[in-house]
């Protein structure tokens, strides 16, 4: 697996390190999840849960509306 050395200051150090316990991983498995969160460009999760779940009435649109470029024009 690679391996990725960075330098931070010891404050974010520590702070990386308290969340990293919180969560029970280690700090490096944390810094490579933080990562992976922000990295990943895919659509977030139950995005498309909405698609296909209305259950009311069937939604009718109106009649297209004749349309000219100078209607309603002044000058």
């Amino acid at each position: 697996m690679p391996q990725v050395s960075l330098y931070i200051d010891q404050a974010l150090y520590m702070e990386l390190r308290s969340k990293a316990k919180e969560k029970g991983t280690s700090l490096s498995s944390f810094v490579s999840d933080v990562l992976k969160e922000h990295l990943d460009n895919s659509w977030p999760e139950g995005f498309f849960d909405i698609l296909g779940s209305w259950e009311g009435e069937t939604i009718e649109l109106p009649e297209d509306l004749p349309w000219s470029p100078n209607e309603g024009e002044t000058l």
